[in-house]
């Protein structure tokens, strides 16, 4: 289940602007077109069998760099120790927070080799931001289909970003939230810099940084 729920994100947040600039306000089928062609684009590169392990995710890190709004998500995960940092410890750690979060989620989408998805509903929520649901099979055998709620928001230039994934309920970018706090809470802003480097540089992607044992 641990794995489907990556595939889930991942699926989720790779994309190579297959959608053209809305030219004013975006409307919930253009959101809804836009994760459509997440899912396509994705599978695209994860069915390739000319492709192998480190080609796919060259290949999927290149899309998921431009799919997210990643200063919005960083400054979000770090709550109000955002307004504490400098702007030297704020620059350092939205880079270092971009390639963990990179690695964290194409490392585990080149392991698989197939799935199906559908778009069941896409949502106006407001101020041009929108929630598409869509529902994921694995390839798996026997595998549970996962619904998964994306918000999506187009920016004033035009295109959309990826700002959150709801999976079952469970709002990944929260509980990512919770996580990045308890550790800034006892060590601070640079140890939980130092700790996205270090799991980055040593592939331990699939955890999140904790505090000091």
């Amino acid at each position: 289940m641990k794995l489907l729920r990556l595939f889930v994100v991942a699926l989720a947040l790779c994309s190579a602007g297959i959608i053209s600039a809305p030219s004013k306000a975006a409307t919930s089928e253009e959101a809804g077109k836009y994760i459509e062609g997440i899912g396509s684009n994705a599978l695209a590169v994860i069915s390739n069998k000319s492709l192998d392990k480190a080609g796919k995710q060259a290949k999927l890190e290149a899309i998921f760099s431009d799919s997210v709004d990643f200063n919005w998500v960083s400054r979000f995960v770090m709550g109000r120790y955002w307004r504490q940092a400098t702007d030297a410890q704020k620059t350092r750690y939205v880079a270092e927070y971009k390639k963990f979060l990179i690695l964290n989620y194409t490392s585990r989408f080149t392991q698989y080799t197939s799935g199906s998805f559908k778009v069941t509903s896409s949502k106006d929520n407001g101020n041009n931001e929108f929630t598409v649901s869509m529902q994921i099979q694995a390839g798996a055998a026997n595998s549970e289909p996962v619904l998964v709620d994306y918000r999506v928001r187009a920016g004033d230039t035009g295109g959309f970003k990826i700002f959150d994934v709801i999976v079952e309920g469970v709002s990944l970018l929260a509980t990512q939230r919770s996580e990045f706090g308890s550790v800034l809470s006892k060590e601070g802003i640079d140890y939980l810099t130092d700790q996205l480097v270090a799991k980055s540089k040593s592939g331990e992607v699939t955890t999140m940084p904790g505090a000091k044992s």
